[in-house]
């Protein structure tokens, strides 16, 4: 998201930014060291899409993740300019400016009132699964992790310049839309389909793509496509979702099933406390501190995450978890030592 560096607030100048990532692109591209993925308008004006070209390792995701970053800063130093990769911003804009785009108007039609403060930044992580029936049992699979991966992740901590009392401001503004959080369980790939035609023809959803759980199977790719995150604050906290997500998704921990309002009443939590919050644990289904979940989790995923090569990237953020806190325990710990100063030298050093 790009802000106004002064106040810190979303700037629309989203289309800007794309400009000049696309002229960063051409002339990296020249240098035979190409920034890569690519860049799309999204919802607001002040936003900008980035998303990688399908990697198998954390490396190749990297290393287009740290062009993207590169180029949005240089951007945003001639700009006057900041880019904040958060779940929300912290401060506030006098009117918020929606992409020229017929679908995201329809969108801001729907929503209404919504759209005023829909100032909300999302990680999506693309899995790949071949056939459609292994999708619907990779994404029944995960749904009970979803609420420890949040509270992992969780990012976005202000609200109207102030802090919001929630490590995941952005999941409890998404909690208003008609569908989010929790997906439902599945009985197989048709009742998916069934399920989510009949979502769109109520008009709730404008299309299959503004179905918002915080997991789903993708329209467009052989995916599951997990959306709990928050945007990260840095590359490193992205390649970690992505890799914990890949190892989820590919070999899911053994689970018991949970119901729908036990998983959703983690999220609350996990979007409230984030790595303090207590959530129903998915091995047993009693109640038990996040951060032994998480723990559970990473062991439990070890084989996959070591196959993958991922494990030692897992581990050294985990760690880094564990002693810092999260994005959101970092971008609070800024604004309480050096105010707004020290936000501003967070955002401009990730």
């Amino acid at each position: 998201m790009v802000l106004d560096r002064r106040t810190l607030a979303p700037a629309p100048r989203g289309m800007a930014a794309r400009a000049a990532l696309h002229s960063e692109a051409v002339r990296t591209h020249q240098a035979d060291a190409p920034v890569g993925g690519d860049s799309e308008a999204e919802f607001l004006d002040c936003q900008v899409e980035i998303s990688t070209t399908p990697a198998t390792t954390l490396a190749d995701a990297a290393l287009e993740l740290r062009g993207f970053r590169r180029a949005l800063g240089e951007f945003a130093r001639g700009a006057d300019a900041l880019i904040c990769s958060a779940g929300t911003p912290y401060g506030s804009p006098r009117s918020t400016a929606v992409t020229p785009k017929e679908r995201y108007r329809v969108i801001a039609d729907l929503m209404g009132g919504l759209t005023q403060e829909h100032f909300v930044n999302g990680l999506h992580v693309h899995t790949e699964v071949t056939g459609a029936e292994d999708r619907i049992r990779a994404l029944n699979a995960l749904r009970p992790w979803l609420p420890v991966l949040l509270a992992l992740t969780a990012n976005s901590p202000f609200w109207r310049h102030q802090p919001s009392g929630f490590a995941s401001w952005r999941s409890i503004l998404l909690r208003r839309l008609s569908t989010m959080w929790c997906p439902p369980l599945f009985a197989d790939a048709d009742d998916y389909e069934r399920r989510i035609d009949r979502l769109v023809a109520t008009g709730a959803a404008i299309d299959r793509g503004s179905i918002a759980w915080a997991a789903r199977v993708s329209d467009n790719y052989p995916t599951v496509e997990v959306r709990v995150f928050d945007a990260q604050l840095t590359t490193e906290d992205s390649l970690f979702a992505a890799a914990l997500t890949r190892a989820l998704v590919t070999e899911p921990p053994t689970a018991i099933a949970l119901e729908s309002e036990a998983i959703d009443a983690s999220f609350w939590m996990a979007a409230r406390a984030g790595m303090q919050a207590r959530l129903v644990d998915p091995r047993t289904g009693e109640v038990a501190p996040a951060t032994s979940i998480a723990e559970g989790l990473v062991r439990a995923l070890r084989n996959s995450l070591d196959a993958h090569g991922d494990l030692e990237v897992v581990h050294a953020r985990f760690g880094a978890i564990q002693a810092h806190g999260t994005g959101a325990d970092i971008q609070l710990r800024a604004l309480e030592e050096e105010g707004i100063a020290g936000l501003r030298r967070l955002f401009t050093a990730h």
